[in-house]
């Protein structure tokens, strides 16, 4: 009888190990250092907020990708480019890793994803000519389906994700091995779509951002374990208050899904964070000069913080920081 108590007791204690280590301690936020995995920057950004939201908040690094065209309409936050973004790199060296900003008015047009003209050309030319100077990372953000929060450039935009123009962008990338970040808001015909490019390029590596466009667990699991090449990043995914597009309030479809709620996870999703640890990344997503500032970046940075405490403490450190390091090649 001895022998039965005693091991109930074993067993009680390893699961009550296993269920803290599986939703984190109350109270105990994520200390470690984080990779913002998800940044971007235009004219009106200033670089010493910047670094100090980053000191702040102990990101150690953060991925920046140039928006092209200007806020949304009324306010004073201009657009970027590329040397902007090697610009603020050489400032701060190890702070600051660029990618080849595709968030371009030459791109909002679906047509010349199919047929790309001279301009889109141009593009590609550029980007095989910048990645051969081995100081970008990468290339993104690219934007095929984006929910509209203003007029112009950041209206409703639905380009092709399967398109000539992304196959010779895939080609391009898995030629200097560097990834794709893409925004594409799930909807399952663009995801049908997305499996067959994925499939058809097996050596790119492609960053689905907001949680592989806000989809829902059974989606994202299923494309996981389909394409060895797909990754995820967790920007603009945090609930912290905020009535902007990243939250999913109020702008939701029958295929967008949530994370987390008042700081906790869901638990199907973390069951599939869990599930695949090292395909994931944070990231502040903070597109627009005005939301660079101590109080939005902190509230973002420490709702990630909250939620990394709720996965085991190898996911969490993979995810702040590790998983960037190896999808971007920081150590190059």
């Amino acid at each position: 009888m001895g022998n039965i108590r005693g091991n109930f007791v074993v067993t009680l204690a390893i699961l009550i190990a296993l269920l803290a280590a599986s939703v984190g301690v109350a109270g105990e936020l994520y200390t470690g250092p984080m990779i913002d995995g998800h940044g971007h920057i235009g004219a009106s950004f200033d670089w010493d907020t910047m670094i100090n939201v980053m000191d702040l908040n102990n990101i150690s690094r953060q991925i920046v990708m140039a928006r092209y065209y200007p806020g949304p309409a009324g306010s004073d936050d201009r657009p970027g480019n590329d040397e902007l973004s090697l610009e603020i790199a050489g400032k701060y060296p190890g702070r600051f890793f660029p990618l080849i900003g595709m968030q371009r008015p030459e791109l909002t047009d679906a047509d010349k994803w199919l047929n790309p003209d001279a301009a889109v050309e141009a593009i590609l030319n550029e980007a095989d000519v910048k990645l051969a100077t081995g100081r970008f990372r990468g290339i993104g953000e690219v934007i095929v389906k984006h929910f509209a929060y203003s007029s112009g450039r950041h209206a409703e935009i639905e380009n092709p994700i399967y398109s000539r123009f992304m196959q010779r962008l895939s080609q391009i990338a898995a030629s200097f091995d560097v990834p794709i970040v893409l925004h594409m808001e799930g909807a399952p015909h663009l995801v049908k779509d997305f499996a067959r490019l994925l499939r058809e390029n097996p050596r790119t590596r492609y960053v689905w951002a907001h949680n592989c466009g806000r989809s829902s667990a059974t989606v994202i699991r299923t494309m996981l374990e389909n394409h060895p090449n797909l990754y995820c990043d967790l920007s603009g995914m945090t609930n912290v208050g905020e009535s902007g597009y990243g939250t999913g309030w109020p702008r939701m479809e029958e295929y967008t899904a949530l994370i987390e709620k008042n700081g906790a996870l869901f638990p199907d999703m973390r069951e599939i964070y869990e599930a695949f640890p090292d395909r994931f990344m944070i990231g502040m997503d903070v597109a627009h000069a005005p939301g660079m500032n101590p109080k939005n970046y902190g509230r973002r940075a420490k709702r990630f913080r909250e939620l990394l405490k709720q996965l085991t403490p190898q996911t969490a450190a993979a995810f702040a920081e590790q998983n960037a390091m190896r999808i971007f090649k920081l150590n190059r």
